[in-house]
């Protein structure tokens, strides 16, 4: 009997412990940050049903909304998993039971097939939370959606959600050092906290400024810089200081049927559309172009039919930038909210000696896309946008603040207050009375 008792729990453990093994293994295919991986998978958007340029950031209680498409005819058995990071997007203590009800990994039932398009795929959509899962905790959150029948992992998405706890004024300074008053920002903030007592601001409070909802150049890590009776002032001396920029390239590819004003051509044919854009110049020392635009988001929108996710045609769009010469040293990228704001080998940009620029092609859907033309060294680096582009300081730019609180003793990171600005609204720091 005993042995028999000793050779089940044997059999258990090594169950449990190959289930572990199998989770963690999975797990090791995602990444922790904002990813797409199939080259078929297009068109991925996270945020706010009602607001399409918001970032996926919610209020506790509130809800987001998933979207994508596949290109291709066939429907994938999908589903999706939730988990819960610290403010370094590392994977908290907390167990899923902490932090969601309901079930986790649960299937992806929302898939319709594009109707009568020339390039057939398959729209995808989920709204969170739903009856299946809810999350229960403050925090930032990764989104996996992974293949069924393979585990093949198709996207990975960042979203957070916070309290409304903390009240935040922020304002557009100068920067302290001279010379990047015409080409950077500086933000400065206050954050009021009456609802709650924060015994060591210092080591319990950690905030984090976002340039236009982008991570790769988000500052983080910033401490309260004074405390002060139920405030604390983020208020330093070219600590929080962004290159500035220009406004975001923009094209409308609402419509197929003729070319709009940033495009050249637009070929038909059988099995798909070909989209000529105009030639694009360098513009880094260019003056201020105060132009409307999406802040380096996109919009899936079709203006040739009712319904633009399964109605809408992706196209075969070719950009082009004009350079007497090679940048010897450097590639040359397309960067945008519609490239995951990564170094993707989908948007590289080739030179063409014979015509004297570099050309590349993207295939997009119809919609309105923000884009930018980012330089990336040769030797390895990380992607920069002045070389390019320039800097300016009459940019329009949305900066997004996160407070992320940690009291002594507390196994996660919350996010206790979180505020959207525009840089041309901010013109001094607003006084929380």
């Amino acid at each position: 009997m005993q042995q028999r008792r000793i050779r089940h729990c044997f059999e258990v453990s090594f169950l449990i412990f190959n289930a572990c093994a199998s989770i963690c293994s999975f797990a090791q295919d995602f990444v922790n940050y904002d990813k797409v991986y199939i080259e078929s998978v297009k068109s991925v958007w996270l945020g706010v049903p009602t607001f399409p340029t918001a970032f996926p950031i919610v209020e506790l209680g509130q809800g987001l909304q998933l979207s994508f498409d596949e290109i291709g005819s066939e429907v994938r058995y999908l589903r999706y998993k939730i988990a819960h990071c610290d403010r370094d997007w590392e994977p908290s203590d907390l167990t899923e039971m902490e932090f969601l009800t309901g079930f986790n990994d649960e299937e992806l039932r929302q898939s319709q097939l594009s109707v009568s398009t020339r390039i057939p795929y398959v729209h995808y959509k989920l709204s969170l939370p739903n009856r299946e899962v809810q999350w229960t905790k403050s925090g930032n959150y990764l989104l996996h959606v992974y293949d069924e029948d393979t585990e093949t992992p198709l996207l990975t998405r960042r979203f957070m959600v916070f309290e409304p706890i903390m009240d935040i004024g922020a304002a557009l300074r100068k920067p302290t050092d001279v010379g990047k008053n015409d080409s950077h920002h500086e933000i400065d903030f206050i954050a009021k906290h009456e609802e709650i007592v924060i015994k060591n601001p210092r080591v319990e409070i950690n905030a984090v400024v976002m340039q236009n909802g982008r991570w790769d150049n988000a500052i983080r890590e910033i401490e309260p810089f004074q405390v002060l009776p139920n405030k604390l002032s983020f208020d330093y001396q070219d600590r929080i200081t962004f290159p500035a920029g220009k406004q975001f390239r923009t094209i409308d590819l609402r419509t197929f049927q003729h070319p709009t004003i940033e495009v050249n051509e637009i070929k038909e044919f059988d099995d798909a559309f070909e989209i000529v854009l105009k030639q694009d110049d360098k513009r880094t020392f260019e003056n201020y172009d105060n132009h409307q635009d999406l802040n380096g988001q996109f919009i899936i929108e079709s203006q040739d039919f009712n319904d633009g996710h399964v109605q809408g045609e992706y196209g075969y769009v070719m950009f082009s930038l004009k350079s007497a010469l090679p940048l010897y040293d450097d590639h040359v990228y397309l960067m945008g909210g519609f490239t995951n704001w990564q170094i993707d080998p989908q948007f590289v940009m080739n030179y063409e000696e014979r015509y004297g620029m570099y050309i590349g092609e993207a295939l997009l859907k119809q919609g309105i896309y923000d884009y930018v033309y980012a330089t990336v060294p040769k030797k390895g680096g990380p992607a920069n946008m002045e070389i390019l582009e320039g800097n300016w300081h009459q940019t329009e730019n949305h900066y997004t603040i996160l407070i992320y609180y940690k009291p002594f003793g507390a196994r996660f990171d919350r996010i206790i207050g979180a505020q959207t600005v525009s840089a041309s609204d901010l013109s001094s720091i607003i006084r929380l009375n």
